[in-house]
């Protein structure tokens, strides 16, 4: 029983069950509306941990949890405290009629069944709106709440839920490519206190759900390397199908698995050996591939829609930015953009790398607080971001034989390859926002925890960075 409680299903469980009950008892007494007080909950709870943090200077791993626990924290509080329709995105009206992430919601909540088009948001993939039905109907079905807002507020603790899990994931992945100790602790910070994952696990829509299932596919991706039993090919085969049954972009991840398969068939036929791995392959591609595929067949062959169908914007949209060069857009550094304003400006923001880590702090969206919380945030993440870039470039030169190293970078430039490649295909500000990359943060965060471990002489820096941008983060979403 104690092996259990200590497993990996448990500990999701775990996770889960809290979320939910967090959110009855905010629900149940009135607290939900109470904004400043869950706030001011939050900021008792990370204050102490951070005594803990400052005090408990002998065993990082409980160190390591403990900022797990307190980047948690702040997710469920941020989703407790925001409702499902203050900075959403394409969720629309709250209506069953509505063609948006609340009116696929409630089509199957209240008619039972997939949406009848395709319109506007309806071509999503239906997995998180399917699974975030089922909760919203037993969290409301406890509350004898039928309201059409509740309904789809309620679907949000699925996206909280996926954004602690990811959180854990980090740790996982850290183990598996064999970072430990201070490495951890830093990669973990940055994954625990990225706003990019608050915000998306307050939100009712598919992006931190997609999220979790990339990075578990990464995850056992790394574990059938080690070992490519049935347990961990069936895994990973479901892994891949929910994830692009929850959206098309997880099948970006696959490149990096199919690239892992073909080296290993590849190794066992030269030995010979190629029949005793194939079979895998062939029920991995039974199980994920009817899985991922079915709803894109089923609006293929309903509506036309292409597999890789994304919704098309107008050019004489405020957000267009093709009229802006390549160079522009893609290469160097906006400073005057980065320097002008923290937040993103949707109608004049155009180079990606200053959008990229604007929206990771703050979303598409501005804040009324105190002006030097947010530029402490995005001056501390510009810093670390120049480390990250540093540990990418150490790791390609100078660390090259940590296979899980290589595999870690190459994730990472695959994925940030696609992301370039969406911007160039649909040149459109909101197609820059973080909440399409939050994946890239764990492979670059092994990155930086291996670097941050091996490379000791520039720790004092770099803790000092990570410090101010967990200090920063917490002041700013505790007090928006």
């Amino acid at each position: 029983m104690r092996k259990w409680l200590q497993s990996e299903l448990a500990q999701n469980i775990s996770i889960t069950l809290v979320v939910v009950l967090a959110y009855l008892f905010c629900r149940s007494s009135g607290l939900s509306v109470q904004k400043e007080r869950i706030q001011m909950i939050m900021l008792v709870i990370l204050t102490i941990g951070f005594i803990y943090l400052i005090w408990n200077k002998q065993t990082i791993e409980k160190n390591i949890w403990l900022i797990i626990i307190l980047g948690m924290v702040l997710r469920m509080g941020y989703m407790l405290y925001t409702p499902c329709n203050v900075r959403s995105h394409d969720l629309w009206e709250i209506d069953v009629n509505g063609m948006g992430h609340a009116g696929y919601l409630l089509k199957l909540l209240e008619r039972g069944r997939l949406p009848e088009s395709n319109a506007l948001q309806l071509y999503q993939q239906p997995f998180y709106y399917m699974v975030g039905a089922l909760v919203s109907k037993g969290i409301n079905g406890i509350l004898g709440c039928g309201d059409s807002f509740y309904l789809v507020d309620a679907a949000k603790t699925v996206s909280c839920v996926a954004s602690c899990i990811s959180l854990v994931g980090c740790k996982r992945i850290c183990e598996e490519c064999n970072v430990y100790d201070k490495g951890q602790k830093s990669a973990i910070m940055l994954v625990a206190f990225l706003p990019a994952f608050y915000l998306t696990g307050g939100r009712v829509n598919p992006d931190a759900l997609a999220g979790m299932f990339m990075i578990y596919a990464l995850l056992y991706t790394i574990r059938w390397i080690k070992k490519p039993d049935w347990e961990n090919t069936i895994i990973l085969a479901l892994l891949y199908g929910c994830g692009v049954m929850t959206k098309i972009s997880c099948a970006v991840i696959a490149l990096i698995t199919a690239m892992v398969f073909f080296i290993i068939l590849a190794g066992k036929i030269r030995e010979g050996r190629g029949s005793e791995i194939l079979g895998k392959y062939i029920v991995f591609g039974l199980i994920s591939l009817p899985l991922g595929l079915w709803y894109g067949i089923r609006n293929h062959i309903k509506f036309g829609q292409p597999l890789t169908y994304v919704l098309p914007l107008d050019k004489t949209l405020s957000i267009y930015t093709g009229d802006h060069s390549l160079f522009q857009r893609f290469a160097g550094v906006d400073f005057f953009s980065l320097f002008r304003n923290p937040y993103v400006s949707l109608t004049e923001d155009y180079n990606a790398p200053v959008y990229y880590l604007k929206s990771a702090m703050f979303g598409e969206f501005s804040y009324d607080v105190s002006g030097w919380i947010p530029v402490l945030l995005l001056f501390c993440a510009a810093i670390l971001s120049v480390w990250v870039v540093i540990a990418c470039f150490w790791q390609a030169n100078k660390n090259r034989s940590d296979r899980f190293g290589n595999l870690m970078l190459v994730s990472a430039i695959v994925f940030y390859c696609s992301i370039l490649w969406f911007y160039c295909k649909y040149p459109f500000a909101c197609s820059m926002d973080f909440r399409y990359m939050i994946f890239m943060v764990l492979p670059l965060s092994v990155l930086f925890g291996k670097y941050r471990e091996k490379c000791s002489e520039n720790g004092m820096w770099i803790d000092l960075a990570l410090w101010g941008f967990m200090l920063g983060s917490c002041l700013h979403y505790c007090t928006i």
